[in-house]
């Protein structure tokens, strides 16, 4: 039996690691193909719609139980590992108890009740808070990947002298207080739990697990326990960590079991076993009583309640905000709706971006985009032949779309005031903000006395903040307005869109 728990655990690293490395990797070494790692992830690929993929995990739930949550997830191989660390391997060392405890079944089907509520009534704010793909992703490049950029700023400073510029400086641009500080509670939370309580999260918090753990009841394939056998020594349900053995009724609760296979290496008696048991309807103790039900009727129309009038505040800004308050989409977003529904805040565009214009938001969005990415130009700007941050995504909130289509993509408009140009304030020329549009969307006009000013022509412009991340002036004579829905740009009148390479500003 050792070979299954084996199996499963190397399994489980052929998973997390790649997608840890795909987070954290400060030289962009690893390949974008390597995203395809995160599309077999349960809720990015419900909101792209592969159903191929949901098949699949479905099928895996109903063949060998919870394996999606031991193998597949990275927060609950994360969760292994930190339960890993209280738990030896001999009963004189173990240094945490565990024993078997009741499903909290009002608590978990009320979250999993509550989550795919107000997800329906338009709001995604619980699926981005409890996601766990999303929070590991959250975790990784929020406080694993920022204490790797001295090593990327040590390296590229050791080949910038060798004159090799191939790794690209990273800064900590993208970085966002609200999101390092959901990151953390999630990260101290699970960490907790785990230690304290093994799966505690999954069984209790996690609308991935409650829904998954509804199939896994039914699975075919499952761990039993021989009561002919077993001297209901409960030593299988002190090594499992979901606290599902019942040793003195030799009962496992599959609802809760993510098939670890630790009980079966601990059993002495040869007790326990995996094996192909049939399709049976689950034990009493398996499925929620009716009394359960009845008893938390009130909780359930509270809180679908709660739902009901609390999704319009989830909702985004209106349309009637001005565009100078809303945030800039990512290039693929399309309509706001869509973008806001279909985001999880993963931030595997954000840790992707070559030119670290992506940034998490806070409120930018409304309480239902909270830390949803947003361009920001303060360092860099949308390169136009890059399409990076479309190709990563998984949950489809950004359409990947081929690379003309995204060069007329316009996600905002360059908006110039001339009281701020340094041109108006000094009487001098400038002209970089029309040295770096890319559309020529920015050009200079005659102004007075042999000078020249920036004109801007919003049809053509895609909204890159190529002008506004080259604009010396303080606070910026020219800015990019976000369009609520990304819309198509007229083609420039002459030539071709030209290639932009920023280096210093150019003038």
């Amino acid at each position: 039996m050792n070979s299954l728990k084996w199996a499963r655990v190397v399994l489980a690293c052929l998973v997390f690691i790649p997608t840890v490395l795909f987070f954290i990797d400060v030289f962009h070494l690893i390949p974008l193909k390597w995203n395809a790692i995160l599309h077999i992830q349960f809720v990015p690929a419900l909101l792209s719609g592969l159903w191929g993929v949901l098949i699949f995990i479905f099928a895996l739930t109903l063949l060998f139980g919870r394996i999606y949550c031991s193998v597949i997830c990275p927060a609950g191989v994360l969760q292994d590992f930190f339960s890993r660390l209280t738990a030896g391997k001999k009963k004189r060392k173990q240094k945490r108890v565990l024993k078997y405890a009741k499903p909290k079944n009002w608590l978990r089907y009320s979250i999993l009740i509550l989550t795919i509520g107000s997800f329906v009534l338009g709001s995604g704010a619980l699926v981005v808070l409890l996601d766990p793909y999303s929070n590991m992703g959250r975790v990784l490049a929020n406080l694993v990947r920022p204490a790797l950029i001295p090593l990327n700023a040590f390296v590229v400073n050791k080949t910038f002298a060798m004159g090799n510029y191939s790794i690209l400086p990273v800064t900590a641009s993208g970085m966002s207080v609200v999101a390092i500080v959901v990151s953390s509670i999630f990260l101290i939370t699970i960490a907790t739990m785990s230690l304290l309580r093994g799966r505690l999260y999954c069984n209790t918090i996690c609308p991935v697990g409650t829904f998954l753990g509804l199939i896994s009841r039914f699975s075919l394939f499952r761990v039993v326990i021989d009561d002919s056998a077993c001297t209901h020594c409960g030593v299988c349900a002190r090594s499992c960590k979901s606290q599902c053995i019942d040793s003195k009724q030799s009962e496992i609760d599959y609802s809760r079991c993510v098939t670890c296979f630790n009980c079966l290496t601990s059993c002495t008696q040869d007790a326990v076993s995996y094996q192909f048991n049939g399709i049976r309807k689950p034990s009493k103790q398996e499925k929620p009583s009716e009394k359960v039900v009845n008893t938390h009727r009130r909780q359930f129309l509270a809180l679908s309640t709660t739902a009901i009038v609390m999704a319009p505040f989830a909702m985004g800004q209106s349309k009637k905000s001005t565009t100078e308050k809303l945030a800039i989409m990512p290039p693929g977003a399309g309509k706001r709706e869509h973008f806001n529904m279909k985001c999880t805040s993963c931030h595997a565009c954000v840790t992707q971006c070559p030119s670290n214009v992506l940034k998490p938001s806070v409120f930018d969005y409304g309480l239902m985009g909270l830390m949803q990415p947003k361009m920001y130009y303060d360092k860099g700007f949308c390169q136009p032949n890059c399409t990076i941050c479309m190709d990563v995504c998984p949950s489809g909130a950004l359409t990947a779309l081929p690379l003309k289509e995204k060069q007329m993509t316009q996600v905002g408009m360059a908006h110039f005031t001339l009281e701020e140009c340094v041109v108006y304030l000094n009487h001098t020329d400038c002209g970089s903000c029309s040295e770096h549009c890319p559309t020529q969307a920015v050009s200079m006009v005659d102004y007075k006395d042999g000078l020249r000013i920036p004109h801007v022509t919003p049809e053509i412009c895609i909204g890159c903040g190529g002008c506004e991340y080259a604009c010396p002036a303080r606070p910026k004579a020219i800015v990019v307005h976000a369009n609520y829905d990304q819309q198509w740009a007229k083609k420039p009148s002459k030539g071709k869109m030209k290639e932009v390479k920023v280096e210093g500003f150019g003038f």
